[in-house]
C-alpha cells in the first residue's frame, strides 16, 4: 500500500510508460510466479527474468527488488490486472486483458475505475476524491481536446471531482493568454515556464510555505531544482496518461495541435461512459469489497455491451453496406467482431489517402515542423512520433515500399512503436531493400540500447530475403554518439554470420536527415530507387578511404550535403 497522505497532485500509472508492454509483463509474471508469495526473492526472481527479455528497456542494476516492486504495482497492480495478496494471481479482469480479443476494452474499463483514494493508496486526511482518468476523458471531451502541457499544468492539481470545474476554467483562460502571447515578443516556451511557475506555486504552496522542498536551505537555487523537479514529473504523468488512453482505441492524437482528443466515430461511446458513471469514487467498506469491484471485468458497462446501440454503431458506421436483419441474431462478440473488420477497412483507406498525399511534397512543411516538435520535447511519446514521422519523411522522398511496424489506432495515427524484434521500418526498393531504425537516445545510452539491437534485426532482416538480394541499413538519430559511430564504422569489416555477414549500417543524424528531404523539396524532383541506392552505397564504400570513424562522419556530412541536388 502506498500513502498519499499530504499529497498536493495527483498521479497516473507511469510504469510501464507504454500500454503494450503491460501484456507481456504480466504474462511473464503469472506463468512463472502465479501462487507464490510476492516478497523480496520472487521480486528479485522477476527482474532478472523480465531484463533479459528482448523487449526490456531499463538498468539491470541496482536494488532489482525495488525495481520489480515499482514495474508491478505502478500499473499492473494498481489498474486491478494481478492481485499480490496473499498469493500472485491474474485477476478476472487481467484474464480479459492479456487473452480476449479486444484487451483495449479491458484497459478502458480498469482506466475508468482507477480512483484516489483506495485500499491501494491510502488518503489519511480524506483529501483526495478523484478518478483522473475518467476526470480527464471528461475534459478531453468538453474542452475539445487538450494537450500535454495543459495536463501538466493544470489537471494534476485536481485532488477532488468537484474542483473540475475550476481546473476547466484555469485552462480556457490559458488558451486565452497563449492566443495573446502570439503577439507579444516573448517566445513559447518561456510563456509555457511562466504558467508552469504560477501554477505549481498553487499546488504546492503548502510544501512551499513549509519549506519542505526536498533541500535543507530555501534558496533561489534549490527553488528552481524543485519547480524543475516537479515540472519534469507533471509532464512524465501527462505524456503515460494519453499514452494509456490512446490504447483504449476512442482518443487520438493530433501532431499539428499537439492536443489528444475523440475522433467523432468515437464521440457516443465517450457519451456513454460520461452519463453512466459517477465523478465521485467507489464508496468500499474493505479492501476485499474494492478488489471485488476493481477486478470485476465486466465493469463499468461500455456502449458496445449494448446488443441494440452496438448493431446501431455499425448501421452507422461509415461505407457499412451490413444488412441489420443478417446481424440482429448475432453474440455481441460476433458483432464487435463485425465493427472491428469495418474499423480496419476504413483505416485502410486512411492509409492509403495519407500515403497519397505523401506521395509529392505537399506535407513536407508539416513534416519539418513535427520534426522540429520532437527535437524540442513539444509533443506527447517524442520516439513513437519520431518513428512515424521519419515513415512518413521516407514516403515524401522516393518511389519504394515503405513498411512502418509501428501501430496504427483506429484513426489512422500512429499509438505504439515496432516490436521488438522488428525493425522500425522496413523499405523495398527496385533493386535493393533496407531497414531504418530511428532513435532519440543519446551518449553511451544510445550505443547500449541501439547498437547491437540495431545490427540483430539487420541481419535476421538480411536472412529474410533472397540469397543474392542488395542491404543496407540506415540509423537515425538527433545525433550520432561517439560509440555508436564507432561501432557501425567496426561492423565494416567484421564477417559475423549472426549478423548475416558484414553489416552495411548507415549513420545518418536528424539534421542531415532534414538537409535530404530539403534538397529533393528545392530540386522539386522525386528521388527514385536508383537515386536513394548509389547514395547509400557511395556513404558505404566513404569507409575503405577513412582512417577512422571520425572521417567517416564528416565525409558523409559533406556527401549528403549536395545529395538530390
Amino acid at each position: 500500500m502506498a500513502s498519499i497522505t499530504n499529497k498536493s497532485n495527483i498521479f497516473f500509472v507511469t510504469s510501464p510508460r507504454t500500454p503494450d508492454t503491460l501484456i507481456p509483463e504480466i504474462d511473464l509474471l503469472v506463468k512463472n510466479f502465479t501462487g507464490q508469495i510476492w516478497n523480496p526473492t520472487t521480486q528479485t526472481s522477476y527482474y532478472e527474468i523480465l531484463s533479459d527479455q528482448d523487449y526490456f528497456k531499463g538498468s539491470k542494476t541496482g536494488d532489482l527488488a525495488f525495481k520489480a516492486r515499482d514495474r508491478i504495482t505502478r500499473a499492473p497492480k494498481a489498474l486491478g490486472f494481478v492481485d499480490l495478496k496473499p498469493k500472485i494471481s491474474l485477476t478476472s479482469a487481467g484474464q480479459a486483458f492479456l487473452y480476449s480479443n479486444r484487451g483495449h476494452e479491458s484497459l478502458l474499463r480498469q482506466l475508468i475505475k482507477f480512483q484516489l483514494h483506495s485500499p491501494y493508496h491510502i488518503d489519511k486526511n480524506d483529501e483526495f476524491n478523484v478518478r483522473p482518468y475518467f476526470e480527464l476523458i471528461k475534459l478531453i471531451y468538453e474542452l475539445e481536446g487538450i494537450s500535454k502541457n495543459e495536463i501538466a499544468i493544470f489537471f494534476m492539481g485536481l485532488k477532488h471531482h468537484q474542483d473540475f470545474e475550476k481546473i476547466k476554467s484555469k485552462i480556457e483562460q490559458f488558451r486565452v493568454k497563449k492566443s495573446k502571447n502570439k503577439n507579444i515578443k516573448k517566445s513559447y516556451k518561456q510563456f509555457i515556464a511562466e504558467e508552469f511557475e504560477i501554477s505549481l506555486s498553487e499546488i504546492y504552496k503548502k510544501e512551499l510555505s513549509e519549506g519542505k522542498i526536498s533541500l535543507r536551505e530555501n534558496t533561489n537555487e534549490n527553488l528552481k531544482k524543485f519547480f524543475n523537479t516537479k515540472k519534469r514529473n507533471h509532464l512524465d504523468y501527462a505524456d503515460a496518461a494519453i499514452r494509456y488512453l490512446r490504447a483504449t482505441r476512442l482518443f487520438s492524437f493530433d501532431s499539428r495541435s499537439s492536443k489528444v482528443y475523440i475522433p467523432s466515430d468515437s464521440s457516443i461511446d465517450i457519451e456513454f461512459i460520461l452519463e453512466n458513471n459517477k465523478s465521485s469514487i467507489y464508496s468500499y467498506s474493505s479492501e476485499s469489497d474494492y478488489k471485488q469491484y476493481l477486478f470485476n471485468e465486466k465493469l463499468p458497462q461500455l456502449y458496445t455491451d449494448n446488443k441494440s446501440l452496438l448493431i446501431q454503431k455499425i448501421e452507422n458506421y461509415k461505407n457499412s453496406d451490413t444488412e441489420i436483419e443478417e446481424i440482429s441474431s448475432k453474440s455481441i462478440e460476433e458483432l464487435k467482431d463485425i465493427k472491428d473488420e469495418l474499423v480496419n477497412s476504413s483505416l485502410d483507406a486512411l492509409i492509403k489517402t495519407e500515403q497519397e498525399l505523401l506521395s509529392t511534397f505537399k506535407k513536407y512543411d508539416d513534416v519539418i515542423d513535427v520534426f522540429s516538435k520532437i527535437q524540442n520535447k513539444d509533443i506527447v511519446d517524442p520516439p513513437l512520433q519520431f518513428e512515424w514521422n521519419v515513415w512518413r519523411a521516407l514516403s515524401m522522398l522516393n518511389d519504394g515500399k515503405i513498411v512502418g511496424n509501428f501501430k496504427i489506432d483506429d484513426f489512422g495515427n500512429p499509438y505504439s512503436t515496432a516490436p521488438p524484434k522488428k525493425a522500425d521500418i522496413e523499405c523495398f526498393y527496385e533493386n535493393f531493400s533496407m531497414t531504418v531504425e530511428v532513435s532519440l537516445s543519446t551518449g553511451h545510452k544510445q550505443y547500449e540500447q541501439e547498437g547491437e539491437p540495431v545490427a540483430r534485426h539487420f541481419g535476421d532482416f538480411k536472412k529474410s530475403l533472397k540469397k543474392d538480394s542488395i542491404s543496407l541499413c540506415v540509423f537515425i538519430a538527433p545525433k550520432i554518439s561517439d560509440a555508436t559511430l564507432a561501432y557501425y564504422f567496426t561492423l565494416y569489416s567484421l564477417n559475423i554470420s549472426f549478423y548475416g555477414g558484414t553489416a552495411r549500417i548507415v549513420p545518418i543524424s536528424l539534421e542531415n536527415f532534414k538537409i535530404l528531404l530539403k534538397n529533393a523539396a528545392k530540386n522539386n524532383v522525386k528521388p527514385n530507387s536508383t537515386d536513394i541506392q548509389d547514395l547509400l552505397e557511395d556513404l558505404c564504400s566513404l569507409v575503405k578511404d577513412c582512417s577512422d570513424e571520425k572521417e567517416w562522419s564528416n565525409k558523409i556530412d559533406e556527401k549528403i550535403s549536395t545529395a538530390f541536388l
